[in-house]
């Protein structure tokens, strides 16, 4: 009788940890890359490497250290998840550009805070006047966004939904992009958003 007892407890448990799990999604919009003519590339440094990305420290003012390494994770995962996919398909790694994260941190963050999910910002503006204003040159642009919810792996959740979808996909195996920064908020509830940016300089 007790062993028939802890397995029914054993098994709600498990039913309990997996009910959030299976019943929230992630969502995914995509936006096909772009081409800039010469007279909008902006003039910028160009500083790129393969290390791992640096804090913000803007944009960790208000964190606890817990929830700044929380988002680091999430980035670097998120990176090494999509470069392990470009790698099965014999592409080039993406480079780590460094100029790149403050904006796509940004980003996400400001769906998070304000509350919107598109490509196309409150103000109206897209990917490319994002780059543009942080001074970085490029000749094709591209972005994938995502959030998720209840996900033991948002990262895992995330890059299924961008491989699922013609558009992400298209971006992530892109063999023209080299550089690339994910940027990842936590939401209050727990909501992680992820922006990636796409570069060909």
């Amino acid at each position: 009788m007790q062993t028939r007892f802890s397995k029914i407890l054993i098994l709600t448990a498990m039913m309990l940890t997996l009910v959030p799990w299976a019943t929230r999604q992630a969502y995914s919009q995509q936006n096909a890359s772009g081409v800039s003519d010469r007279s909008s590339v902006a003039r910028g440094s160009t500083k790129y490497s393969s290390r791992e990305p640096s804090p913000s420290n803007d944009a960790f003012a208000d964190l606890s250290n817990t929830r700044i390494r929380e988002i680091e994770s999430l980035e670097q995962q998120c990176l090494d998840e999509v470069n392990r996919v470009r790698r099965a398909r014999r592409l080039a790694r993406l480079d780590f550009y460094d100029d790149l994260l403050p904006v796509a941190r940004q980003y996400s963050r400001r769906m998070a805070e304000e509350r919107f999910f598109s490509h196309t910002d409150p103000d109206g503006r897209t990917v490319r006047e994002r780059v543009d204003e942080a001074d970085i040159k490029w000749r094709m642009v591209g972005e994938n966004l995502a959030y998720s919810n209840g996900y033991i792996n948002p990262v895992a959740a995330s890059l299924h939904r961008w491989m699922d979808s013609p558009g992400h996909r298209r971006n992530i195996l892109d063999p023209d992009f080299r550089l690339t920064a994910i940027g990842a908020w936590i939401d209050s509830d727990g909501t992680v958003y992820f922006t990636e940016i796409f570069l060909k300089q």
